[in-house]
Formats: structure tokens, C-alpha cells, sequence
């Protein structure tokens, strides 16, 4: 008989166990103290998997009953969401292909590279006579970062002494353009295990944004920004909810200045939405790709408190694949754009993913100079900003931050 009470027992657990799911709780806390979660869930039942204190949010396991409880009960400015699985990571892959290898005698016959210009026609950057076009001596200046017109902002700064996190699928750390920038991590994507990219979508960003200046391959647009690996989407390109927000959440406890998001999602999930909205609060600049469905603006970058990124091609108009809409807040290179692979190499992508990067870049370069909040840092860019010819304000917002403008603005009433 107890053998039986027993098997009973166990089974009922099992049951309940396979019944759990996995929720995120956020609440409006305006006190700022913090949320005891064990306590606030005892009613329900349930229990805390995990708390994410500065975005006052948790994981919590709730089979169906518990779940419908909560929900039933729930206070004023709580969400509730099952912590699904998402496609955050859309970008487009290049046609052209990797071009590791390419001799820099190949290169000879183009200009200095201490007087970047602005990418010429044709319009379609595919009808390019030459792929070098795409670059300058040594091969270390794609044509994306000399768009950027940052020589004059350079010599005022290099981004230095600024937290960069990429919030993606890790970064290469070991790759010779990054690994003297890179800084450190955290994986919440397979927790205990290094944020290493495994997929290459981040190792390219963070190329983007702080390559160093050593001779070959790529310069990004901050090249000594130190870099944070944030792995919270695996190597599909998928994430659960609860690792966007513990990603965010880790940033906003490790002292990170600028985050950088090139993923999203036609949904708005409240968790992801309160934890960026926390995070730019708290001072912290949260840059975000719009989307590559040449439609309406993706969350998070549709949020007022994030820098929106559409994607501009390198004839100067605007890339076919681009999100648009009244919440862009800026336009960016982001067709074509050759950078830093997961392999150690190099390989082009295209994308709002790829745009966002050069804006995160150049606000690591303002924060340098002293604007430290995100609407100084705004004001700044938008101040060193030139509207793209033919191109509309919902697709381009103020339009493309140029270094040289920003350094005149710093240097006249701008500081």
C-alpha cells in the first residue's frame, strides 16, 4: 500500500513538472525598491527561476492553474508572458562573396585613406566595375566607415574608456580585429558556457563597431570602444524572451554605456519592451535595427527610448530591404557591409543589423566626448546629421550622423 501511495506521489509530480511552463512577470515598480519575489508569488504558487532585479522582473514556473491564477490576480503594471522562443536575427545575406585573401596589392591604386570620401555612384552598388571599390589601401577601410566621415572626429577621439554591448549571438573574441577590445560577457543563451558566436551575426557587428586600427582587415567606427558579448539568440538566430531581458538586464549591472540591438520582432513583447525602457533610464543608449521587411519599424526599435536604424546602400539611397516609419531616428550604411567573421575572417552582410552598428559606433564616439545620456547623445547625432537627397523622413529620420559634423559641433556651442 505505501509502495503504491508512493508511485502515486512521484507520478503526481512528474505531471506537475510536465505541466510547468516557464513565465515572465514584469511590474511597475515606482518605488525602486526591490520586488521579493518569493513572496509575491506565494499566492499563486509556483517558483522563482530566475530574478532580473534592474529590470524588476523574474522567470518563473507556473503550471496551468497557477498560471490562470496569477493572471486572474495580477496587480496594476504587471505583465504576464509565456517565455516563448523567437526569431530574433533576420539579416540578409550578401551575394558577394568572402573575399579573405584579397591581395592589398589589388588594392594600390586607390586613394589615401586619411581623406575618406563619400561612396560615389552608381546608385546600385552591385554595378560596381571592381568589388574594390568597396575599399581603401590595406583593405582596412570598407567603403561603410568611410561614408561615415570620421577622420575629424577621430582626432578628437577613438571611443575609448566606452562599454559596448552587443546583445546577439556572441562575438568571435579570439578574432585578430576584436580580441584587443573585447572585454568580457556573459552567455544566457546556454548559461555557464563562453559567449561564443556561433552563428557570425554578432562577430560582425561588433567589427562594425569597434574593429581595431591595426593595418588589415576592418576599422569600426569606434575602434577602441571596448566590446561586451551578450549572447541571448543561438546560432539560428532564435532566443527565448527571458534571455533578451536577463541580456539587458546583465548590461545594465556591469556598467555598459551603449547597447547594440540588431534583432527584433513584429511583436512587442512587454518584458523585452520594459527591460530597454529600464535600461534607457538608466542612461544607457540602446541602439536598434528597424527590421528588413520593407515595412512598418520592428520592436524594440519602435520604442521612443531606443535609436531606430534604417539602411542606406552605397549609391546614397535607400536599401530595398529597409523597415521605415515615423520612428526612425536615423539612416546607416547597411548593404554590403564587410566586416568581421565568426571563422576569423571576413564576409559581407546586409541588413538593418548591419546598419545599426555604424550608429552605435558613433554614439560610443559622442559618449567619449562627454554626452552621456541618451537624449545628449541623440541631440548630438542629430545635430551632425545630413538628409540623404531623394530620400523620405520616414525612411532616414534626421539622416546620416557624419563624423566631421559632429567633431565642428563638439568643438563649437555643441559642449
Amino acid at each position: 500500500m505505501k509502495k503504491i501511495l508512493f508511485f502515486s506521489l512521484c507520478l503526481s509530480l512528474l505531471v506537475s513538472v510536465a505541466d510547468a511552463k516557464r513565465y515572465v512577470v514584469t511590474v511597475q515598480n515606482d518605488t525602486r525598491a526591490p520586488v521579493n519575489w518569493d513572496s509575491f508569488i506565494s499566492r499563486s504558487g509556483g517558483s522563482v527561476v530566475e530574478h532580473y532585479d534592474e529590470v524588476d522582473a523574474a522567470l518563473l514556473d507556473l503550471d496551468e492553474t497557477q498560471a490562470e491564477r496569477m493572471i486572474n490576480n495580477r496587480m496594476p503594471g504587471m505583465t504576464i508572458e509565456e517565455d516563448v522562443e523567437v526569431k530574433w536575427i533576420l539579416e540578409k545575406p550578401s551575394s558577394v562573396k568572402d573575399l579573405h585573401g584579397l591581395s592589398n596589392a589589388s588594392l594600390a591604386n586607390k586613394k589615401n585613406p586619411a581623406a575618406p570620401v563619400p561612396a560615389a555612384s552608381p546608385a546600385k552598388s552591385e554595378n560596381r566595375s571592381s568589388i574594390t571599390d568597396y575599399f581603401l589601401p590595406q583593405g582596412e577601410y570598407p567603403w561603410s566607415v568611410i561614408r561615415m566621415d570620421l577622420n575629424d572626429l577621430w582626432k578628437l577621439t577613438l571611443g575609448q574608456n566606452v562599454n559596448v554591448a552587443i546583445l546577439d549571438t556572441g562575438i568571435n573574441y579570439n578574432h585578430p580585429d576584436l580580441k584587443d577590445n573585447y572585454a568580457g560577457g556573459e552567455n544566457f543563451w546556454k548559461p555557464g558556457t563562453p559567449p561564443l558566436d556561433d552563428n557570425g551575426h554578432g562577430t560582425h557587428i561588433a567589427g562594425t563597431v569597434a574593429a581595431v586600427h591595426n593595418g588589415f582587415g576592418v576599422i569600426g567606427v569606434a575602434p577602441k570602444a571596448k566590446l561586451y558579448a551578450v549572447k541571448v539568440v543561438g546560432k539560428k538566430g532564435t532566443g527565448n524572451i527571458s534571455a533578451i531581458v536577463a541580456g539587458v538586464n546583465w548590461a545594465m549591472k556591469n556598467n555598459i554605456n551603449i547597447i547594440n540591438l540588431s534583432l527584433g520582432s513584429e511583436k512587442g513583447f512587454e518584458a523585452v519592451n520594459k527591460a530597454v525602457q529600464a535600461a534607457a533610464a538608466k542612461n544607457i543608449t540602446v541602439v536598434c535595427a528597424a527590421g528588413n521587411e520593407s515595412a512598418p519599424v520592428i520592436y524594440p526599435a519602435k520604442l521612443p527610448e531606443t535609436i531606430a536604424v534604417s539602411s542606406l546602400d552605397s549609391g546614397d539611397t535607400f536599401s530595398y530591404f529597409s523597415n521605415f516609419g515615423p520612428e526612425i531616428d536615423f539612416i546607416a550604411p547597411g548593404s554590403i557591409i564587410y566586416s568581421t567573421a565568426k571563422n576569423g575572417k571576413y564576409e559581407f552582410l546586409d541588413g538593418t543589423s548591419m546598419a545599426s552598428p555604424h550608429i552605435a559606433g558613433m554614439a560610443a564616439l559622442a559618449y567619449s566626448l562627454g554626452y552621456r545620456t541618451p537624449e545628449q547623445i541623440r541631440s548630438a547625432l542629430k545635430a551632425s546629421s545630413v538628409k540623404i537627397r531623394g530620400i523620405s523622413a520616414k525612411q532616414q529620420g534626421a539622416g546620416l550622423p557624419l563624423g566631421s559634423r559632429l567633431a565642428k559641433y563638439y568643438q563649437g556651442k555643441g559642449h
